[in-house]
């Protein structure tokens, strides 16, 4: 039985902290993940108090071997100060999506509530625009017909301040009107990205771009992905390599795999195309290339 303050305890943690994964539609975390979370740790017999004297000492240990490294190559004041700016924009990029996934959890609750007044689920008031909504509001309607129409099939499309929104006919018309070169994907032997942390693995592709898929993820797996947010990081803690068609050394994937020590190739553009789950590759993130071996 847990006595009231640890109960209210592990209830404002599970407030304050439920939106991380949320990315754009969610879902958050809900209180059984952390409970999982926390009993699992009791199991193992991890003290607390050393894993958060662990992550308080790893800041300082980077920021050492930060300094010893400027200091043994000889990096002068102007080059520093580079590197600073460089530092804070990787926070700050980070930050910035945190503050993003947390605005789309609390819009999520608005959205909710607004489409209970309007007799909506949450999908079908997702697909009102934003001009839309006050008269919605005020008129407690809005054509449930009109957001099925949009979810079937849809364009939104903006010149100028104001966007247009075309549905089924009218929205396969617009499109065949737009002048989109397709990539053509040549057969390839070798896959080459932008190092992000280096290293060398080999394993079995995995291909995961949905919180869904993570399960298919087996310890020394090579992750694939299009790109990675905050709740796919449970699959790259069990990954021997990262690969990703987008991103620079600045991206989730890199941030994270430089965090976890996984080599990770980032930007590849084709990755996910050219690989399938349960082929076998050596990502050599050294020289920035993935080839496929038998």
């Amino acid at each position: 039985m847990l006595s009231p303050i640890l109960k209210r305890k592990i209830l404002n943690h599970f407030k304050k902290w439920c939106w991380q994964p949320f990315t754009y539609t969610g879902p958050a975390y809900n209180l059984s993940y952390y409970l999982a979370l926390w009993s699992g740790w009791i199991r193992e017999r991890i003290d607390p108090t050393d894993k958060i004297k662990e992550l308080k000492n790893y800041s300082l240990n980077v920021n050492k071997r930060k300094q010893n490294i400027l200091k043994n190559l000889k990096i002068n004041s102007a080059d520093r100060k580079l590197f600073q700016i460089a530092a804070d924009i990787i926070y700050l990029k980070a930050y910035r999506k945190d503050g993003v996934f947390f605005g789309m959890y609390v819009l999520d609750k608005l959205l909710r509530e607004i489409g209970s007044r309007l007799n909506l689920s949450i999908k079908q008031t997702r697909m009102i625009a934003y001009w839309e909504m006050p008269a919605a509001i005020r008129r407690s309607y809005f054509s449930a017909d009109i957001l099925n129409a949009r979810r079937e099939f849809s364009v939104y499309y903006q010149k100028g301040r104001k966007g247009a929104i075309y549905t089924g006919a009218k929205a396969r018309k617009f499109l065949a009107g737009l002048n989109i070169e397709k990539e053509i994907i040549k057969k390839v032997s070798t896959i080459s990205g932008t190092v992000a942390c280096p290293g060398k693995a080999r394993g079995l592709v995995k291909i995961v771009n949905l919180p869904e898929e993570m399960g298919k993820m087996n310890k020394g797996d090579i992750m694939v992905a299009h790109t990675t947010f905050p709740s796919l990081v449970p699959a790259m803690k069990k990954a021997a390599a990262i690969v990703t068609d987008d991103g620079g050394i600045t991206c989730h994937a890199a941030i994270v795999s430089r965090e976890l020590k996984t080599p990770c190739i980032v930007g590849t553009k084709i990755a996910t195309q050219i690989l399938k789950d349960g082929d076998k590759v050596e990502v050599d993130a050294g020289k920035g290339t993935i080839k496929k071996i038998k």
